[in-house]
């Protein structure tokens, strides 16, 4: 089966167009199409208004293959993560936070991270590769199926392991495939700051919403715990922000990790919103998610500190909500997704 060509990480139009030499009408080609893009389908004997026949004829031909759950951990706060093993023996995480009717997937896009961020696991644990379309699309099918009942809204929020905008070219495939059925609108990409692919997420024409990883005021100390803004200063990265094209009543999210005694006082939330000014921005105000394997120096505010912070930003006029990471007590929160083996409290 793995040798077999791959249909998912296809779009509809390329599904009908590997499948036109194996069908007898051209409209099978496009019924295949919606069952693996629309209805999510694991398998060919799923697709039941196809004559048995040619069921059987293409799964001898191509493969529908998704990646392989290792493990699954739920978290008490109901947020389960996955360990996805990929074809070449790799693995990564993606978490899927329901909330009722609606669910929100964070997925991986490479199966490590080159970017370094200090107060990130991901980046402490170094690079691995660029993840395929269809290892990027497997994780969303698989905790799309898991989740299971009647679900009305999905969010999908590329958050996960890796820099989205070094992978562009499998990322372009995956957001054209699940733009076909979920509407960007609900799609978020988050980034250190690679100006190269923000230029390339701007010239798209259906683009999902852009959020910024951003952590500190100035450069000094972005650039201290973000090693990309050395690349990537921050006055050029404002610049390109303030031209990025963004439709009626969409901003930019601009992440900002809070790290006790570093980025957390009064001044520097006044300083941030003076830096936002301008832009069409919300900011989501993260505690740090402490590990103490990985960056022991680096703790978490008070929660007063936290709430003051926020409360500074808006009153400087600036929207700001604070966002407690779900998944923390089973290492699935913000910056602590590893991939490489499971965490303590895995089910084995």
């Amino acid at each position: 089966m793995d040798q077999l060509p791959n249909l998912v990480g296809l779009t509809s139009a390329d599904i009908a167009a590997v499948l036109e030499p194996l069908v007898d009408r051209g409209f099978r080609g496009r019924q295949v199409a919606r069952w693996i893009i629309e209805r999510n389908a694991a398998g060919f004997d799923e697709m039941s208004d196809l004559p048995k026949d040619l069921r059987l004829r293409l799964g001898r031909s191509v493969a529908i293959s998704d990646p392989v759950v290792i493990s699954e951990v739920e978290s008490a706060d109901g947020s389960h993560k996955y360990l996805f093993r990929l074809r070449d023996g790799a693995s990564v995480e993606g978490v899927a936070m329901r909330d009722g009717r609606k669910v929100t997937f964070c997925i991986s896009s490479q199966s490590g991270c080159a970017v370094g961020c200090t107060f990130c696991v991901t980046g402490a644990l170094g690079a691995g590769r660029n993840l395929e379309p269809a290892e990027i699309l497997g994780q969303y099918r698989v905790m799309l199926r898991q989740a299971g009942g009647a679900i009305e809204r999905v969010n999908i929020v590329f958050m996960g392991m890796g820099e989205p905008l070094l992978n562009t070219k499998n990322l372009g495939t995956a957001l054209d495939v699940l733009t076909e059925r979920v509407s960007p609108k609900r799609i978020t990409v988050s980034t250190a700051g690679v100006l190269p692919g923000i230029r390339w997420l701007a010239a798209r024409e259906k683009r999902p919403k852009l959020a910024i990883s951003l952590n500190a005021p100035d450069q000094e100390r972005r650039a201290h715990i973000m090693p990309i803004s050395r690349r990537y200063p921050l006055d050029a990265l404002l610049s390109e922000l303030r031209l990025f094209p963004l439709e009626r009543g969409r901003r930019i999210t601009f992440e900002y990790v809070l790290i006790n005694g570093f980025n957390d006082s009064t001044e520097d939330a006044r300083a941030l919103a003076k830096l936002l000014r301008g832009i069409p921005s919300k900011v989501n105000v993260i505690p740090l998610n402490e590990d103490a394997e990985h960056f022991p120096e680096l703790h978490r505010p008070p929660e007063t500190t936290v709430d003051r912070f926020a409360a500074v930003l808006h009153d400087a006029g600036q929207t700001a909500t604070v966002r407690w990471s779900r998944g923390g007590d089973v290492a699935a929160a913000c910056g602590q997704l590893r991939g490489r083996s499971p965490a303590p409290g895995y089910a084995r």
